[in-house]
């Protein structure tokens, strides 16, 4: 017997996670949206430079500060990026890329995932992401619920959104409110760190 997806045996769901292909698909759409988030605070941080150049505030030369700190913009896009993922999946339950593959993230008695849970999954991934994602697939194909580490430590489960349950959709604005916080504030977060190295250069 089932019902919106989920396999009922002894009265006890079985719920069917989203497989391995779908989710690499989805993380790659967010890579690509994450580089335009950057392009947008790489372009408003040179241009807050240049007038704070201009106000004589900042000291010629501040481009060079940025090239040399490409370690520190690669650690902060790392860190904005598992910002933006907890607060889409922790407000309304997927990320950009999971929303335009129809996925969404709930906990495994399929209530939705909450902020604790999104920032441990969203943290995992970088273990789980390891040898091109190879450690996140072999813990995947070990149950029909397809977790990765993250999802085992978090107690959280990726679905088609076919199957969420009525009880646990989230409407249109929490989607749009989730991802404009989360792009927010990865974008912030960017800039911050732009400005700042402007100033050391």
């Amino acid at each position: 017997m089932s019902i919106l997806g989920l396999s009922i045996t002894d009265t006890k769901p079985v719920i069917h996670g989203a497989g391995f292909w779908i989710r690499v698909l989805a993380r790659l759409l967010d890579f690509a949206y994450g580089y335009l988030v950057a392009l947008v605070a790489g372009t408003v941080g040179a241009i807050a430079l240049a007038i704070l150049q201009a106000l004589s505030i900042v000291e010629p030369g501040w481009n060079r500060g940025i090239s040399e700190g490409q370690i520190l913009l690669w650690v902060g896009s790392m860190v904005g990026g598992l910002c933006y993922q907890t607060l889409c999946e922790g407000l309304c339950g997927a990320s950009l890329g999971k929303i335009v593959c129809g996925l969404r993230v709930l906990s495994e008695d399929c209530s939705p995932c909450d902020l604790k849970q999104a920032f441990i999954r969203s943290l995992a991934y970088y273990f789980d992401g390891l040898v091109f994602g190879i450690v996140g697939y072999f813990e995947m194909t070990k149950t029909v619920m397809e977790q990765r580490h993250g999802d085992r430590w978090a107690r959280t489960v990726v679905v088609r959104s076919s199957q969420v349950p009525p009880a646990s959709k989230r409407s249109a604005l929490w989607f749009v409110v989730a991802i404009g916080v989360g792009s927010g504030t990865w974008g912030v977060f960017l800039l911050a760190i732009i400005i700042g190295l402007g100033f050391t250069a």
